[in-house]
């Protein structure tokens, strides 16, 4: 009897909470996904070359996210499990009157959850599998890989998966049916009327929190609109804007309640004395809930755009170091002959070339970039020196010879630029080119031809010049002395730094954070002359700190949304029953079909809509802030050409995104309701 019972127990959970399981669903393929991408081959090679690099934290971030994850995971699991025992109460209370033993009813209960469970694991491996793959696409494009990252079904993820997901499942279960041991059946048969209960708000309550949210708020935009932001201020206005939002609903619901109690006119019209009273009527309880939930979707939208944001400082720091791998050798020429047979035999290698930077220890445009770096420091609010940022070599004018520049530029697939004896060439960073306008060499006699913004592998240092280089004729650099020479490298493959070390004790990265006293009080990270330094794509600091937070970040998004309107949802769905008796109601009564159809729609809407336009708002606000420190932070020259569309981007795309999520459960509960509510036979 008991298994025909969880039978049509778990049918029943299955028709009532399908958006919870379909979500579980959906939960467990993005875990699966992750996990995947974090355990294979290529990408636990990348974390070592990332290590390698002196920036060695990808373990702990993974292990970080996935634990809130985890955490979040659990606590969904354990609401929804909690919700649905609670709305179950009648049917629990009616087996313990007919003397069905406790211990049976909580194996029951296990039996069910674990069977439903086990089939959520099963099916979202297989949406894991498809989500994997569109993971697999990102990750190439981000990366520009073109081998095969992920295995069609990897064991280890499958494995780790499953750990993390029965543990919180198991979790859970235990604690739902320890409440069912220790719940009395008195508490079981009065919980539905305490659940609907109408309890009126307290006026001078309800209006102090409306008081403290107004005030919260305009803290929280008054510490967001500042253009010098630091992480202090941006703290503190996040956290005015969440207690903000969770006194704000406390106070709605008051002036909802005092405008429903006191103005006929107002609530008497049209339909909204039934959607309102259907609103309201648990009001209190709602109000704390609804401002969690606005704060989980605020956090939603601030993650996805964030996600949004380093990906673009990640984006920028690939475009900004062209080549896959660059090795320099300080001073003068280097041999780069056996570096260059050793990658040929253990990768193929498109193109390779070595050249020389030189000086004539001259420093007409270098002033001029100095000035106009120190003005956007202070403009922004850096406190960064020139000789912070600038690096020993680099404190002279760089010049290239034009027959080098030629065949780097044909590396890079860039058009070919004529040049006559009596010309020179600038190839700078798109902010230096209105400075550098109009600009001859004051040393000689060469006119500018053009000047050219490329990516160019020139920030940062050790590249071709610190922001800019100069292109001269090849017989110009006669008379002057190497600054130090590069060997550049463009490879489909992932190029393993740890097997060049290995065969050559004289390499070693150039770590952005060991840094040592140079020439006139400059510094460089060139620690000893005599040895190799290699940096490149995947070994520069920006592109290293943003991959350790995009995927994670998008990750922990894209649960937290899903988990917080799942939520939402459930708890309107599980009141379709009490909806529809009063609906039925109003049917006899002779309200007609289209009616209650729009009654149904303006209550849903106003139920989705009070917690999403707040997040929207503090969401957009908390999201412009903090992008606009992260890209001003990430670089210490102004990289991007337009600040403001970019953040504009960030923010719009972040709140689309969420919108699309949101608007599809949105559609999928209002389907499901109308479905109930107002069935076919009744509109016939």
């Amino acid at each position: 009897m008991l298994a025909s019972l969880s039978h049509r127990n778990m049918k029943r959970q299955l028709s009532e909470y399908k958006i919870f399981w379909f979500s579980l669903i959906g939960v467990v393929a993005l875990m699966y996904a992750f996990n995947s991408l974090i355990v294979s081959r290529t990408m636990q090679q990348l974390f070592r070359l990332f290590a390698e690099s002196g920036n060695g934290d990808i373990g702990v971030i993974a292990t970080l996210f996935s634990a809130v994850v985890v955490f979040a995971l659990g606590w969904f699991i354990s609401y929804m499990m909690d919700f649905i025992l609670r709305r179950r109460s009648k049917e629990i209370s009616t087996y313990m009157v007919l003397g069905v033993e406790k211990s049976d009813i909580c194996k029951m209960i296990f039996r069910e959850n674990a069977v439903l469970g086990l089939a959520a694991i099963i099916v979202g491996f297989g949406f894991g599998i498809l989500v994997s793959k569109i993971l697999e696409s990102f990750v190439s494009n981000l990366l520009h890989f073109q081998e095969a990252l992920l295995e069609f079904l990897s064991i280890k993820a499958v494995g780790l998966t499953c750990v993390e997901f029965c543990i919180v499942y198991i979790i859970a279960l235990v604690k739902t049916n320890r409440k069912v041991q220790k719940v009395k059946l008195i508490d079981l048969l009065n919980y539905s009327r305490n659940n609907s209960s109408v309890r009126e708000h307290q006026s001078k309550t309800g209006f102090m929190f409306l008081l403290i949210s107004v005030v919260m708020l305009i803290v929280s935009f008054y510490s967001f609109a500042g253009t010098k932001q630091t992480v202090a201020s941006i703290t503190a206005g996040a956290v005015s804007a969440m207690l903000g939002l969770l006194c704000f609903f406390r106070g709605f619901i008051y002036i909802i309640h005092e405008m429903f109690n006191k103005s006929r006119n107002w609530k008497y019209k049209g339909s909204r004395l039934v959607t309102l009273r259907m609103f309201l009527s648990k009001s209190n309880k709602m109000s704390f809930s609804l401002g969690v939930i606005s704060i989980l979707f605020t956090c939603t939208i601030v993650c996805i755009g964030m996600t949004n944001a380093f990906y673009q400082v990640m984006e920028k720091a690939v475009v900004l170091q062209p080549f896959d791998l660059a090795i320099v050798h300080a001073d003068e020429d280097g041999d780069y002959n056996q570096y260059s047979s050793f990658l040929n035999e253990h990768i193929d290698v498109d193109s390779q070339y070595s050249y020389c930077l030189y000086t004539d220890k001259s420093t007409q445009f270098t002033d001029i970039r100095n000035r106009a770096l120190t003005e956007y420091w202070n403009k922004v609010g850096k406190t960064v020196s020139v000789n912070d940022y600038v690096i020993a070599e680099n404190q002279y004018d760089a010049f290239m010879k034009y027959s080098d520049y030629c065949n780097l530029r044909a590396m890079l697939g860039l058009p070919q630029i004529s040049l006559s004896e009596e010309q020179y060439i600038i190839h700078c960073l798109p902010y230096l080119k209105d400075t550098f306008t109009n600009l001859q060499i004051e040393k000689g006699s060469l006119v500018c031809k053009d000047i050219f913004t490329e990516a160019f592998s020139q920030y940062g240092g050790y590249g071709n010049g610190q922001d800019f280089v100069i292109v001269v004729p090849d017989h110009y650099i006669e008379n002057m002395e190497a600054i130090y020479s590069l060997y550049v490298v463009q490879s489909e493959a992932v190029i393993d730094m740890s097997e060049l070390e290995n065969a050559f004790s004289q390499v070693r990265p150039l770590n952005s954070n060991v840094v040592a006293s140079g020439e006139n009080g400059y510094t460089t990270k060139i620690l000893d002359k005599g040895d190799y330094y290699y940096t490149g794509k995947l070994a520069s600091t920006p592109t290293s700190q943003a991959i350790l937070i995009i995927l994670p970040l998008c990750y922990l998004s894209l649960v937290i949304g899903i988990i917080s309107i799942v939520i939402l949802a459930v708890q309107l769905l599980t009141e379709v029953k009490t909806i529809k008796r009063q609906y039925d109601v109003m049917r006899t009564l002779g309200t007609e079909v289209g009616v209650l159809e729009k009654m149904l729609r303006e209550h849903i809407f106003l139920y989705f809509a009070l917690p999403l336009i707040p997040a929207l708002v503090i969401g957009s606000c908390l999201l412009k802030t903090m992008s606009h420190t992260l890209f001003v932070a990430s670089y210490d020259v102004p990289v991007f050409d337009n600040l403001t569309a970019l953040i504009a981007l960030v923010v719009l795309s972040a709140l689309l995104i969420f919108t699309l999520i949101y608007l599809l459960y949105v559609f999928i509960t209002s389907q499901a309701m109308r479905k109930e509510i107002i069935p076919i036979t009744l509109e016939k």
